[in-house]
């Protein structure tokens, strides 16, 4: 028969068991990721009697931790989700603050600078206007160099944040891989607290980066990052390591290291604070970037082309106004050749159509004999070429507006170029003239009807297209020659009228009998003259019915200091579409950005709102289950006491029985 003194010390043993369980439940209550926990009761295997089975009494089972995979799983994925979208809504938010701010936005300066210059062109010989203009000139450029200098700032402390995430990272893996060397190395069941630290470990991992786990049959957990690179496997971890870019030091690399094994993982990260900053550093960041140096280019290009085409307030021709985008500095600096290369090529960039121009930056490799250019946005081969036969020499890529200039040198297969053509024009560009006196507001021809002229022939427009032509450099402050446009006869008839060199006293015909001009129309005289008149750099438009004997001179604008016709021109440059192939000027071009940028922060906050709520949703799916409720602790403390009590009465009666039973044979 079954000892009463045994089974009553069962039930002690068992109960107590179970209140401490339930004790250490309330304990923790508080405690993050604490599942909670149950002693499962077993009745003891019962003996055989007379014909009966009779009970002995309970055992411990195991402790049970109330947990489901499945819920812990849904958290590692809505935690990751919602902070990598915090992480790029913090960022984004920034930058959208930055490139939108009204008072101190770049539209704001571009628009001042261009009402400077209408000033200009209201009255060019104004000292006071020339100064004020040339202020705006430098406040543009500042502006530009402050958005640059504060998205710089931005991504340093991102990067900086990327440091320090995968040392976190790590640092996570390790001690998920000293959990995993407890658990397996526990006797018994795993221990439901140890497997609770790991479960946390794993969720904090997920606050950084997308994780992937796998329980192993010894209970281990593997534990993946990104693409299904292996973190840790068993009592094992790898290092997450971040780094420069072999050829952007403004870049940053992430690789798994295990050993002396590397690989580089960047690309396939996701999820988490990490995949956050990575997606707002390749979405925002580096094309606010590559928008604000576009534009920058297309003003310093636009402006120093028509500046090129006037003259100034000395009377010479016109120079860059700005930073010439193709200097030889510049141009280099928009390649950084990887550190890996082998090869000896030197290379530069030259941009060469700003309507073409991109907002991409690009890889250039030497694969097979052959360079493949690649745009680093969509990562489609644009171009595929062989390597020049001799250097220098310079290879124009289609539809990209950027040439390559291979200066010295040669590749190697592997060779590898970052190419970034106008990431950092908004910073190294500047106003090139140093005085009022050089801009250059006038045309340098002075166009004259003569007052004898009896006909209604105007002279409708001198345009200016080329001033380093001989024509304009032939004789310093002169135009070589100065023309006369004389008609010889009524338009229509063969033979209208003739072009005269007027640099002497005497007038010296250059050509004669030149024929095609339509009355009351605009006629390019200079066109319908031909070779050579034609490549004079400058074309003459008339305009209504020439008399015979009516005459038009051209010379050079000395002392023009009161004429505007090439400040207007310079002014017409705002609404003129220079970018996105024709269709948008300076302005438009920085609002597309303003507006994608605006988009994505929007997206981000309404995809982060959701992803909390799904967070939240997962947490409280698992709380329904692994949460500690303290009304159902405090009711099974009074049930298993109660529990205690009446085993410790068993024990107290089979002392009773024991000792009546001595009593008996005394």
């Amino acid at each position: 028969m079954p000892s009463l003194l045994d089974i009553g010390i069962s039930g002690l043993f068992s109960n107590q068991a179970a209140l401490n369980t339930a004790s250490h439940n309330i304990s923790n209550a508080n405690t993050e990721g604490f599942s909670r926990q149950r002693v499962s009761q077993l009745p003891q295997n019962p003996q055989f009697i007379t014909g009966n089975y009779f009970g002995s009494g309970v055992e411990v089972g195991q402790v049970i931790r109330l947990f489901d995979q499945t819920h812990q799983l849904e958290i590692q994925a809505a935690t990751a989700s919602f902070m990598s979208l915090e992480a790029y809504l913090a960022e984004a938010g920034r930058v959208d603050g930055l490139l939108a701010d009204s008072q101190n936005g770049l539209d704001t300066a571009i628009q001042s600078f261009f009402s400077a210059l209408q000033d200009v062109v209201n009255d060019p010989s104004s000292i006071a206007g020339r100064e004020v203009f040339l202020g705006q000139a430098n406040n543009l450029i500042n502006r530009f160099g402050s958005i640059h200098a504060q998205l710089n700032s931005q991504l340093n402390q991102i990067n900086k944040s990327i440091d320090t995430i995968a040392e976190e990272v790590s640092s996570l893996g390790q001690s998920i891989a000293r959990l995993n060397a407890e658990i397996v190395g526990s006797p018994g069941d795993p221990p439901p607290d140890l497997l609770d630290k790991r479960d946390l470990a794993v969720v904090r991992l997920s606050e950084l980066v997308s994780v992937q786990t796998i329980t192993q049959d010894d209970d281990s957990l593997t534990v993946f990052i990104g693409s299904g690179q292996s973190l840790v496997i068993g009592n094992r971890s790898s290092n997450l390591v971040a780094s420069n870019s072999s050829s952007d030091p403004k870049t940053r690399i992430l690789s798994l290291q295990s050993g002396n094994s590397s690989i580089e993982i960047t690309n396939n990260l996701n999820g988490g604070q990490l995949g956050g900053l990575l997606n707002v550093v390749n979405e925002i960041i580096s094309p606010a970037f590559n928008t604000l140096g576009r534009v920058a280019v297309a003003v310093a290009d636009s402006f120093n082309q028509q500046s090129r085409l006037g003259l100034d307030f000395n009377g010479d021709l016109g120079g860059d106004f700005f930073t010439d985008i193709n200097d030889a500095t510049l141009s280099a600096g928009r390649v950084g050749a990887s550190s890996n290369n082998t090869g000896t090529a030197n290379l530069s960039i030259n941009i060469d159509d700003l309507s073409q121009l991109g907002d991409s930056d690009f890889t250039l490799f030497l694969q097979g004999g052959n360079y493949q250019l690649v745009d680093q946005t969509t990562n489609v081969v644009v171009a595929t070429f062989a390597p020049p036969g001799a250097v220098p020499a310079n290879v124009a890529i289609a539809g990209t507006g950027i040439s390559i200039d291979f200066i010295s040198g040669a590749g190697v297969n592997g060779d590898a170029f970052n190419i970034q053509p106008v990431r950092n024009f908004s910073r190294d560009f500047s106003v090139a003239i140093s005085n009022v006196n050089q801009i250059a507001t006038a045309s340098p021809i002075r166009a004259e009807r003569a007052l004898t002229n009896v006909g209604s022939g105007i002279v409708q427009s001198v345009s200016i297209t080329d001033t380093s032509t001989v024509q304009f450099t032939g004789v310093a402050n002169d135009l070589n020659p100065p023309i006369s446009i004389v008609f010889d006869a009524p338009p229509g008839v063969a033979g209208e009228f003739s072009i005269f060199d007027i640099s002497g006293a005497i007038p010296v015909l250059i050509a004669g009998g030149i024929s095609g001009y339509i009355p009351n129309q605009d006629n390019d005289m200079l066109a319908l003259a031909g070779a050579p008149f034609n490549a004079f750099g400058y074309e003459i438009s008339l305009a209504g019915e020439p008399q015979p004997g009516d005459s038009f001179d051209f010379t050079y604008n000395i002392n023009g200091t009161g004429n505007n016709e090439n400040a207007a021109l310079l002014g017409e440059l705002q609404q003129l579409a220079v970018l996105d192939n024709g269709s948008s000027n300076f302005q438009q071009a920085f609002s597309r950005i303003i507006g994608r940028v605006g988009i994505s922060t929007q997206t981000a906050q309404i995809q982060r709102d959701a992803a909390e709520s799904i967070l939240f949703q997962s947490k409280e799916r698992r709380e329904s289950l692994s949460g500690v409720n303290l009304d159902e602790e405090a009711a099974n403390l009074l049930k298993f006491q109660q529990a205690y009590q009446a085993s410790a009465e068993i024990i107290s009666v089979a002392r009773t029985l024991f000792q009546t039973v001595l009593n008996a044979v005394q």
